[in-house]
C-alpha cells in the first residue's frame, strides 16, 4: 500500500473520533488519538523505505511521480505543522476549577427556589416600586434668566462694557467688538417634588433664587413655567406652582422616625440627568451647625446627590418624602459621601405657611444664645458634660426680658427639649408658634431655675431693614464677638460687638479696623448689633460719637465729630 492510500485510509477512518472531541471538550489536544495513529502511520506508511524506493533510482523516477512528490512538499508543511502541533497554551488546573464554579454558581443563579438572593431581590422590589411610584411626581427646575443686550470688547483683559469703552478710545486690532444679544440665558438646574396634585412644588430657595423665568419640566418632557408662592431663607426652602391637570403629588413622611442606617433614595437631576435614582442609607440625624442655614438640622445621607439634586426629594421605602435635598460636603464640588436634607417635618410646616400666608411666622424671645464650651463650663464652675446655650445678651421689652432672663444665665432646655447649642436654641424658639408659652429651663449662678416665657413673633422685615441701614447708610458691618476674642481681650461673655468689615465710602473708613471689639458708644454699653446702630443714629444725631474700642493692645477712645 502506498503512502498516500496508508494516509488516506488511516485519516478517514478516526476523522469521526476528532470531529467528536471537538464538539465535546472545545479544543483538540495534541496527544488526541486520532494525531497520535495519523503521527505513526505516516512515519511509518510514508518516510519508511519501501520497496519502490528500494528498486528506482531517484533520477530515474518518472513525471508522475516527480508531480506527486512536489504536491507532497508543498502540502506536507501545512498539514505536518497541524499534525505535530499541539495547544501552546493550554488551561490550568486553577481556570478549570474556576469554569466548574462558574457553571455551578449559575444553576443555583437560575434556580427559582434559590433562598441565597430571596431577601435583596425583595429590597430590590422595593427600590423599583419606589421609583415607579414618584416618577410622575419629581421634576426638573430650569432657573432663567434675562440677559439685556451689551456690547463689549474682548481680549486678554476679559470684556469691557459698553459704558466704559466710551473712555478707552478705539479698540486696538485684535480687540474687536463683540455684541451680546438680549434673551434668556439657563442661570441654574435643580429638582423639585409635586406635593400637591393642584401643582404646588416643594424644592430649595437656592434653586429659584435670582430667576427671571422658572421652567418646571415633568417626567413626560411637558414644560411650565412656574409661580413662586413663597421662600425662605432660614431653611433655604421654596413653593413652586405651575397650571397643570392630572398631577400626583407625593406625601410627606415623618422624619422623627427616621433612624441612622435606614435605607433612603434620593431622585433628581444631577447634572441635568433627569429621573437619576441613587440609594443609601440615613448616616446621621439632626446633624447641626454646618453653616448651610440658620436653623441647620439636617438627615445626612450617603446617597449619591450632586449639583442638580438640590431641592429633589429623599424618600423612605415606602415612598414618602422624609427629606429635601440641599447640600453636599464636598473639597471637589462632587459627590463624595457625605450629603444633606432638610427634614420634612421642617418642609411641612415651611409649605403650610408659604402656602397659607405668603411667608413663615417664626417665634422670638429677644435674646443672643451662644453655645456652652467645656472652657465656658469650667469658667462658670459647672459639670465638663454640661450642655446649653449661654444667654450672651437681652433684647430689652422683649419676651425674655419681660419673664427676667438675664445676661449670662445658661438655657438647658426648652418645654423639655434639650438645648445643646446656639443653633438648637434659635430652632427651638423660632419652630414654636408666636403666641405660645414656653417653659424654659437654665443655671443662673449653678443653680436649676425655670421660668415661663410667651414666645413674640418674629418680624423679618424690621430685621432686614436694620441690616440694610447698617450696610448702607453706615456703611460698617458688626456682629457678636467670638469666645476666642472675648478671652482674648478680657471681655465677659456677650460685652461688646466686633467690627466684622468697613466700607471704604464709610466715614468710619480709616478709623475703625476691622476686627476691634466696640463695647461703648456715648456712654452706652453696645452688647449687640441693633444696640450699636441705635446709638450710631443717635450720635449722627448730635453731630457727635464717642466709642469705647479694644483690641489686643489695648483699649481705646475714638471720638468722631460732625457726621
Amino acid at each position: 500500500m502506498g503512502w498516500h492510500r496508508v494516509l488516506s485510509t488511516k485519516f478517514s477512518r478516526y476523522s469521526r473520533v476528532i470531529v467528536k472531541a471537538d464538539a465535546t471538550t472545545g479544543m483538540l489536544f495534541a496527544d488526541d488519538p486520532a494525531r497520535t495513529f495519523v503521527r505513526k502511520s505516516i512515519w511509518q506508511g510514508f518516510w519508511r523505505p519501501s520497496p519502490f524506493f528500494a528498486r528506482t533510482s531517484l533520477m530515474n523516477r518518472s513525471p508522475v511521480s516527480w508531480k506527486a512528490l512536489t504536491l507532497t512538499l508543498v502540502l506536507g508543511g501545512p498539514v505536518g505543522y497541524w499534525l505535530f502541533s499541539g495547544p501552546t497554551n493550554p488551561p490550568s488546573a486553577s481556570y478549570l476549577q474556576q469554569v466548574a464554579l462558574a457553571q455551578e454558581a449559575r444553576s443555583g443563579l437560575n434556580s427559582a427556589t434559590s433562598d441565597s438572593i430571596a431577601g435583596a431581590e425583595q429590597l430590590s422590589k422595593a427600590f423599583r416600586d419606589v421609583s415607579k411610584s414618584m416618577r410622575p411626581s419629581v421634576v426638573s427646575i430650569k432657573n432663567v434668566i434675562e440677559r439685556s443686550s451689551t456690547r463689549v470688547r474682548s481680549g486678554r483683559g476679559g470684556r469691557i462694557p459698553s459704558e466704559i469703552e466710551q473712555f478707552l478710545g478705539r479698540p486696538l486690532d485684535g480687540y474687536d467688538g463683540e455684541d451680546l444679544s438680549s434673551g434668556p440665558v439657563q442661570n441654574g438646574l435643580g429638582s423639585g417634588v409635586i406635593v400637591r396634585n393642584d401643582g404646588y412644588i416643594l424644592t430649595n430657595n437656592h434653586v429659584v433664587k435670582g430667576a427671571s423665568i422658572l421652567e418646571v419640566v415633568l417626567s413626560d418632557d411637558r414644560k411650565f413655567n412656574a409661580k413662586v408662592i413663597g421662600t425662605d431663607e432660614r431653611t433655604d426652602l421654596a413653593v413652586l406652582k405651575i397650571d397643570a391637570t392630572g398631577l400626583i403629588g407625593a406625601s410627606l413622611g415623618n422624619s422623627a422616625n427616621m433612624e441612622v442606617g435606614d435605607w433612603v433614595i434620593a431622585i433628581g437631576s444631577p447634572f441635568g440627568l433627569a429621573q437619576t435614582v441613587t440609594a443609601g442609607i440615613v448616616s446621621a440625624t439632626n446633624r447641626s451647625d454646618q453653616g448651610i442655614t440658620p436653623y441647620d438640622s439636617f438627615i445626612q445621607t450617603d446617597a449619591a446627590i450632586n449639583p442638580g439634586n438640590s431641592g429633589g426629594p429623599l424618600l423612605n421605602l415606602r415612598g414618602e418624602v422624609i427629606g429635601i435635598n440641599t447640600a453636599i460636603a464636598s473639597r471637589s464640588g462632587g459627590y463624595s459621601g457625605i450629603c444633606f436634607a432638610i427634614p420634612s417635618d421642617t418642609a411641612r410646616r415651611v409649605l403650610d405657611d408659604l402656602i397659607s400666608k405668603g411667608r413663615v411666622t417664626r417665634g422670638v424671645i429677644g435674646i443672643r444664645p451662644e453655645t456652652l464650651t467645656s472652657d465656658e463650663a469650667a469658667r462658670r464652675s459647672l459639670p465638663a458634660d454640661t450642655k446649653g446655650a449661654v444667654v450672651a445678651s437681652v433684647t430689652k421689652g422683649m419676651a425674655a426680658e419681660r419673664a427676667g432672663l438675664k445676661q449670662g444665665d445658661v438655657i438647658t432646655s426648652v418645654n423639655g427639649l434639650p438645648i445643646t447649642s446656639e443653633a438648637s436654641m434659635r430652632r427651638s424658639i423660632g419652630e414654636t408658634k408666636p403666641g405660645t408659652q414656653v417653659r424654659v429651663d437654665f443655671l443662673r449662678g449653678g443653680k436649676p431655675t425655670q421660668l415661663n416665657v410667651q414666645v413674640d413673633e418674629l418680624d423679618e422685615a424690621a430685621l432686614a431693614a436694620a441690616s440694610m441701614d447698617t450696610a448702607e447708610s453706615l456703611g460698617i458691618v458688626v456682629g457678636s464677638v467670638s469666645e476666642e476674642t472675648s478671652q482674648e481681650l478680657g471681655l465677659v461673655a456677650g460685652e461688646g460687638v466686633e467690627v466684622k468689615g468697613v466700607n471704604r465710602a464709610s466715614p468710619f473708613a480709616g478709623r475703625i479696623p476691622a476686627g476691634v471689639v466696640v463695647l461703648s458708644i456715648n456712654g452706652k454699653k453696645t452688647d449687640t448689633p441693633a444696640e450699636f446702630v441705635e446709638q450710631i443714629k443717635k450720635g449722627r444725631e448730635r453731630g457727635a460719637i464717642r466709642m469705647v474700642l479694644r483690641d489686643s493692645e489695648s483699649e481705646k477712645i475714638l471720638e468722631i465729630r460732625g457726621q
